[in-house]
């Protein structure tokens, strides 16, 4: 789930305005962001599994996207933006704990609940619904960009290209469909 992250950030810059969308942005994403280094570094695991929806299997995530690791990384993603007060704080917490909700309804279960922990949380819909998933995530999408519209229009703060952020978030759900072939 990439444009469903990118939704959800846009659905709490809905109701916090006062928060920077660019710290929204990066706080859904924040745990992928991590998952990156911490493969190179060897302290995750990945590998390509062709046919099989995202295309890879995430053999070990827990220090990236474990429940505990999520609440940690979402506390301190908060913390950098305590000057900005309590409530936009809340939301940047909240926008990096959001990976993880939105990511136990596509993992299958290998989302740990701590680093090395026997108990694994996902419900596999890419596995499950191989196609299907999209139609899970579109919605998904449709629900935040359209909060995110709406107030927008009620709103003034949010800039007049509101409209033009919510496309792309469409656009690039639309670009990772599962019907369409890689160049």
């Amino acid at each position: 789930m990439y444009a469903g992250h990118f939704a959800a950030g846009l659905a709490i810059k809905g109701r916090v305005p006062d928060a920077p969308t660019w710290g929204l942005l990066a706080g859904v994403g924040a745990l992928d962001i991590l998952f990156g280094p911490f493969v190179l570094a060897g302290i995750e695991r990945a590998s390509l599994t062709p046919g099989v929806s995202p295309g890879f299997s995430l053999d070990y995530i827990d220090w990236s996207h474990s429940l505990l690791m999520s609440i940690v990384w979402s506390l301190a993603f908060a913390a950098l933006f305590i000057r900005r007060g309590r409530t936009v704080a809340v939301a940047m917490g909240v926008a990096v704990f959001s990976h993880f909700v939105l990511d136990v309804v596509v993992h299958p279960a290998d989302m740990a609940l701590w680093p090395n922990a026997s108990v694994h949380l996902g419900l596999g819909l890419w596995r499950v619904w191989p196609k299907g998933w999209w139609f899970v995530e579109l919605a998904v999408v449709a629900a935040g960009v359209s909060y995110y519209w709406k107030r927008s229009l009620d709103d003034r703060s949010f800039g007049a290209r509101a409209w033009a952020v919510a496309l792309v978030v469409l656009l690039l759900h639309i670009l990772n469909s599962p019907w369409l072939k890689p160049l």
